[in-house]
């Protein structure tokens, strides 16, 4: 009889203790945001275990296991997306309580990848050649230059250059034509991978 009075406290105790007792059902749930997160690979933690899956365009995330109120939690970044350097935690170790719970907010630093463009037949004496990648636009110096560096490219990111503006040759006062080839798509276009992308992309002017 004594027996069952004890074990009965035990579990009572339990019930009232879920973290001393090893148990994972409290009262509240671990919430926060994402940001930057581009592709799949992620896995978060919180105090160093309960691993939380994370896929490519996630912007919020809830731990499956409830925490009770004034509990420890430290939600760590145990593996980064596939294109990321790295993940910073803000607000990820407090204890538990209604407010601390859903200020976590989780960013990722996505790699980037040199674009460089190879540049055929532009002649000595041109000039005003323009090449555009989105938002970035770049006018390749006078002379005969053989390439042209563009701004970085996020990973998994698309890339598509194209002739903003034709060179003119000084000598003549005539307008070469350039067009674009390379890429994944052969028109100058693709997807920015996990390495530089170096002389694929090609322009050619005549």
């Amino acid at each position: 009889m004594k027996s069952s009075i004890k074990r009965a406290g035990v579990t009572l105790a339990c019930a009232l203790g879920l973290a001393a007792c090893g148990g994972g059902d409290g009262d509240l749930y671990l919430t926060g945001q994402l940001y930057n997160v581009t592709a799949d690979g992620m896995v978060l933690q919180n105090n160093g275990g309960d691993d939380l899956t994370i896929v490519k365009n996630q912007t919020d995330f809830q731990f499956a296991n409830r925490v009770s109120t004034d509990d420890q939690f430290n939600v760590t970044v145990k593996t980064p997306p596939r294109n990321s350097s790295g993940c910073e935690v803000f607000n990820g170790k407090a204890r538990a309580n209604y407010y601390t719970i859903a200020q976590i907010r989780i960013s990722c630093t996505i790699r980037t990848h040199e674009l460089t463009v190879a540049i055929n037949g532009l002649k000595p004496t041109s000039s005003g050649l323009i090449l555009v990648n989105g938002s970035d636009k770049q006018e390749v110096p006078a002379g005969a230059q053989t390439s042209q560096k563009m701004a970085k490219v996020y990973e998994d990111a698309p890339y598509g250059i194209t002739v903003f503006q034709n060179p003119t040759d000084a000598a003549t006062g005539a307008k070469q034509t350039c067009t674009v080839s390379g890429g994944d798509t052969g028109s100058g276009s693709g997807t920015m991978k996990d390495v530089d992308v170096n002389g694929t992309v090609v322009v050619t002017c005549v």
